[in-house]
């Protein structure tokens, strides 16, 4: 099946002490709206996710597969050969999600198509690693200017947060903001309204005199960091050639996850049975970086 992920499943299910008689209760009773071609490696990611609580599991998969259908700008035409994601990505591990502007000129950036992108990002991650302890977002607000908040659509990020926060089938451990600007708190203001308590305590931001030491120490070794940000890795340019042929060989996964959702919604059925680092990075608008890494002794502590 080309909608199924690409990981080892009986050694996820042991890393993370998952069993497969909690996958099987998670498809009875059928939840409203899911695939009944969903598959354990799927379920696998929102079962860890959710701490093996099946009954917030469900929960999440309806809000999950909800949030896909009613935000098509967001999640549909993922072809990585369209003319709109090929614009993003003009650029492997812990989940470390790394976003940039590639530029300060605020009219080469697309809000819905960047946000498409990075959504690809992390489900990519999912398709190579599945279940981890935890996901890093980071974002770098380099290049990042007044007007470029002209070109944020609120509908958007509405439904943005809504996904990342009740939808996301990964646990969210932090979000680092690199480099933060003087007008942050007229971003913050802007979606303040749409973010969860839980997500502002787990909300750490890093001035561009920041001594960066404790962050390394705490949450993400240089060794797993590209040289940019004071890494010992290559460089978020090198890096992101090397992860374009992972997105290219994901093509036919992130087409047919697409089909898996918007033809074939229904319910769940048995399936037979038989922090390195992945990178993205917009070329003109965005950087987008995920890095797996050794980071599980530091996630699983917190």
């Amino acid at each position: 099946m080309e909608h199924d992920l690409g990981y080892d499943l009986a050694e996820a299910l042991e890393r993370e002490d998952l069993s497969r008689e909690d996958l099987k209760a998670l498809r009875q009773p059928p939840v409203e709206g899911v695939p009944a071609t969903i598959t354990d490696k799927q379920l696998a990611c929102f079962l860890d996710a959710c701490d093996k609580n099946i009954d917030e599991t469900r929960k999440v998969l309806k809000i999950y597969y909800e949030a896909r259908k009613n935000g098509p700008e967001l999640f549909n035409n993922r072809d990585p050969h369209s003319a709109a994601i090929q614009q993003c990505l003009q650029n492997h591990g812990y989940s470390v999600v790394f976003h940039r502007l590639k530029n300060s000129r605020s009219s080469n950036y697309h809000f819905d198509e960047a946000i498409k992108t990075y959504f690809m990002t992390i489900d990519s991650c999912l398709y190579t690693q599945g279940p981890r302890p935890g996901i890093i977002f980071l974002f770098d607000m380099k290049n990042v200017g007044l007007m470029h908040l002209t070109r944020i659509n609120m509908s958007s990020v509405r439904k943005f947060f809504h996904y990342l926060q009740d939808g996301l089938p990964a646990k969210l451990k932090a979000i680092h903001v690199m480099n933060v600007v003087s007008f942050f708190d007229k971003i913050l203001y802007i979606i303040k309204p749409f973010i969860h308590a839980e997500i502002l305590n787990v909300l750490y931001l890093h001035t561009s005199s920041a001594n960066l030491d404790s962050f390394y120490e705490e949450w993400i070794p240089k060794s797993g960091l590209p040289s940019d940000l004071g890494g010992d890795m290559k460089s978020i340019d090198e890096l992101h050639q090397d992860h374009l042929k992972e997105f290219e060989r994901l093509r036919p996964y992130f087409l047919a996850e697409e089909r898996q959702r918007n033809g074939e919604a229904g319910s769940l059925i048995d399936e037979p049975t038989d922090l390195f680092v992945i990178l993205i990075i917009a070329a003109e608008i965005i950087q987008i970086v995920v890095i797996v890494i050794a980071l599980l002794a530091i996630l699983a502590g917190r």
